[in-house]
């Protein structure tokens, strides 16, 4: 890896082309105007903002040095797919600008396929109530440029695959691989390149950097590649002997107890005792549209889980309840599959919305699933009331859609966001 204090100065004379105007354009823009660099072009696939027509690209690629893709552009179907192919070389992404102009940051560096928010949001809560200067930002909240730092810094990242995919230049102090499965194969092309992405956060790692792995399978890939930095393993039964002493009701979901079993691991390196890292967290609360209890009525419990966007991330919701109420459905992810196997029993019905729903219909009828098919978010919760107004016992309504929401909403917070709405509407009707 080059030496990145050295090309700071050298980036501040060179030409950059910003490939993509959504958050993460934008936030590098900003940054280009602090550090005054002056000469980069913009271009965005679709409607270019008035405001940026001055810089806008011309399609002239030998006159940029550098090329800034935002995470969500996929190369392939762009309208420079070939060009840009081509200079594959020049390409870099946000969190190389970051790392290239903040060399002494101490750095937290998050993947993987399931848990990444919660994840940086455990590891950033124990160390700010620490009294660490810690920041977040990445993947989660703010575009990693617009994070204000210096080297008494520590910044905790969340790094999805596409930002890794376009990196070259990043180097977390501390890496962690929560797990893989399979997501972003229509990204990806296939398993193996999304894998190979998500190692690109080992890339330019020293010896006196650590890698945190939960996995055998991860670990013995991690060093066929021959990566320099220290394994870290997270301990095969860890998570059992925290579930014994924790008195948060959140933190006992499995995977967010998974999850804090790499927290765990990062505080104890920064030489944290067991006791201050769980006070820190008495009153952790998560974060929105991921496995959110957000109401609890008589015998009824209501969980705003939309952040799960594949069948992994909602079987272990499926797996955490009893008596499940479960609205799926959505826009599916490519070589996704819903396997119910032994979670069936904890199913009272099910119901699918959104555009596609033939998919979930057919992958239902095939684990033997009963199911209403009510297209409509607002027509599911409606058939759910009606279902449940009468029960006695004690009933979940999961709304754990296994898929994206770009069929029907703008992303999945406002999938959730109109979800919890919903809920709150008709509960005050029904029950």
């Amino acid at each position: 890896m080059k030496n990145t204090s050295n090309l700071a100065k050298d980036l501040i004379n060179k030409r950059f082309l910003i490939y993509g105007l959504g958050e993460t354009g934008k936030s590098v823009i900003r940054f280009f105007r602090q550090k005054k660099i002056s000469q980069y072009y913009v271009w965005d696939d679709s409607i270019i903002e008035k405001k940026y027509l001055k810089k806008k690209f011309d399609g002239d690629f030998d006159k940029v040095d550098f090329i800034v893709v935002s995470p969500g552009v996929r190369i392939e179907k762009t309208l420079f797919k070939l060009k840009l192919k081509k200079n594959k070389k020049k390409i870099i992404s946000d969190l190389d600008l970051f790392y290239i102009f903040n060399p002494e940051t101490i750095t937290i560096g998050v993947t993987g396929t399931n848990g990444k928010s919660t994840t940086c949001k455990l590891i950033f809560e124990i160390l700010k109530k620490n009294n660490f200067n810690v920041k977040i930002g990445g993947n989660i909240g703010d575009p990693i440029l617009n994070i204000s730092c210096n080297k008494k810094s520590i910044v905790v990242i969340e790094m999805s695959s596409f930002q890794l995919a376009y990196s070259k230049f990043i180097r977390p102090n501390h890496s962690i691989l929560l797990n893989l499965s399979l997501d972003h194969l229509d990204w990806h092309k296939n398993f193996y390149n999304y894998k190979k992405s998500k190692f690109r956060i080992f890339l330019n790692q020293q010896k006196k950097d650590f890698a945190y792995f939960k996995s055998n399978s991860l670990i013995k890939f991690f060093k066929n590649e021959k990566f320099k930095s220290k394994i870290v393993k997270i301990r095969k039964n860890f998570h059992l002997n925290l579930k014994k002493i924790i008195k948060n009701d959140y933190l006992i979901f499995k995977p967010n107890i998974e999850n804090l079993g790499f927290a765990y691991e990062i505080a104890k390196n920064f030489n944290l005792s067991q006791k201050s890292i769980l006070n820190s967290l008495k009153d952790f609360k998560g974060l929105n549209h991921r496995y959110e209890i957000f109401l609890k009525k008589k015998n009824f419990v209501f969980i705003n889980d939309s952040k799960a966007t594949s069948f992994k991330s909602t079987s272990y919701s499926l797996e955490a309840n009893k008596n499940i109420y479960w609205i799926v459905g959505g826009l599916p992810k490519m070589g996704d599959k819903i396997k119910i196997h032994n979670l069936r029993k904890n199913l009272a019905k099910t119901y699918i919305i959104g555009k596609n729903t033939s998919f979930f219909s057919k992958q239902l009828h095939k684990e033997r699933i009963d199911y209403k098919i009510c297209n409509k978010l607002k027509n599911a919760i409606i058939k759910i009331f009606n279902d449940i107004k009468d029960h006695k016992q004690k009933c979940v309504v999961l709304f754990s859609p296994a898929s994206a929401s770009y069929d029907q909403y703008k992303n999945f917070e406002d999938r959730g966001d109109s979800f919890k709405n919903l809920i709150k509407y008709y509960a005050k009707r029904y029950i």
